[in-house]
């Protein structure tokens, strides 16, 4: 059966995906098993078997002449490094339950990950805690890549800064400064984000987006002719208040769609073929699809302030005036022509993202 949006819509209780060395798993989350918080070997008992731990699908074994087994793949140099860190991620508690023996490479040498012991059954055992830990790694990760569709027409860039020009003419609005709104060069859709560490990984990405254009879009795109996307009213994210918001964004839609052919549907859609992949960073079952006006973390800080640490608390903006006369505000309109895998916090000679990709619709 053929790909379509419909066929790849989402679905709730998802479990976590994810590419390890070129191959796609299921993993659980992580519960968390220090040294810490176990008060006596019993506790060992915590670490709970798999639903299917003796299921060798996927999983390759090497077995040496002594008869003992082991399995073996490379990761990003990141993993090594935080599960050497084991105040958190204590693998002597896997390894005691498990009866098996692993072996981290440093963080700044490649190799691979071992682990060995007598029979498939612990192995698995200690394969599902491992994948868990290496999940929750980089669930906790920044992002570093995220899918765009750039909104970038000559109306949404003079629209857009015409609707910054405005609203800084409002020395009293509070947390109102220059640098908290995006580069007009920078206007896009956020469609989901990643955390590629690694030359293998980001090709994978690359492919992934380029068989969803080839086998979904393009498909869809011929059958209901080009798309334009309309950029119109502002919002903010549930979690925020419109006295102190940190991200504040329009709303988009393609004009004229319908069931079958809309902006959510399309970026739920690509979002759920990256999950399906293992490679979206966190599955969302709906797109919260925004083309971002302001973020705080943009913030500059005066030079007087002295140097900016690390973990400076966000300045919020009172955006309660701009929500009330702007909730309606026409940025205009956009053709729908590509889609991009960029690189977060990055500018290129165009003085859009630095794209690690870059698909065209039509």
């Amino acid at each position: 059966m053929s790909k379509t949006l419909k066929s790849i819509g989402c679905s709730k209780a998802k479990p976590i995906r994810m590419w390890i060395d070129g191959k796609c798993f299921n993993i659980k989350h992580f519960k968390g098993h220090t040294r810490k918080k176990l008060k006596s070997p019993s506790d060992l008992g915590q670490l709970k078997e798999p639903d299917d731990p003796v299921n060798t699908e996927n999983i390759n074994y090497d077995v040496d002449a002594t008869g003992k087994i082991s399995v073996n793949f490379e990761l990003p140099l990141l993993y090594y490094a935080k599960l050497k860190q084991n105040d958190f991620y204590d693998l002597h508690v896997i390894k005691s339950k498990t009866n098996t023996t692993i072996s981290v490479p440093n963080a700044n040498k490649s190799g691979k990950l071992s682990i060995s012991g007598d029979n498939e059954r612990n192995l698995a055992i200690a394969l599902h805690e491992i994948h868990s830990i290496i999940g929750d790694i980089r669930n906790r990760s920044m992002v570093l890549q995220f899918i765009a569709i750039p909104l970038l027409s000559d109306e949404i860039k003079s629209n857009f800064e015409h609707f910054k020009n405005e609203i800084l003419k409002d020395k009293d609005t509070k947390g109102l400064d220059e640098s908290i709104f995006i580069s007009t060069l920078k206007l896009h859709l956020t469609v989901c984000v990643l955390v590629l560490l690694n030359d293998r990984e980001k090709q994978e990405a690359i492919n992934t987006l380029e068989e969803y254009n080839e086998t979904i879009l393009k498909p869809l795109i011929a059958k209901s002719g080009p798309l334009k996307i309309n950029v119109a009213g502002i919002d903010i994210f549930d979690d925020q208040t419109c006295d102190k918001v940190d991200v504040l964004f329009a709303r988009a839609k393609i004009i004229n769609e319908t069931d079958e052919v809309n902006l959510q549907r399309i970026a739920d859609s690509l979002s759920e073929y990256f999950y399906e992949k293992g490679l979206l960073k966190k599955h969302e079952e709906n797109v919260k699809l925004h083309m971002t006006l302001i973020n705080t973390k943009y913030r500059k800080l005066p030079a007087s302030s002295g140097p900016k640490r690390r973990w400076t608390k966000r300045e919020s903006l009172d955006a309660t005036k701009i929500m009330e006369k702007y909730q309606d505000y026409e940025f205009g309109t956009c053709d729908l022509k590509a889609i991009h895998l960029s690189n977060i916090s990055s500018v290129a000679e165009d003085g859009f993202y630095q794209n690690l990709a870059t698909v065209n619709i039509v």
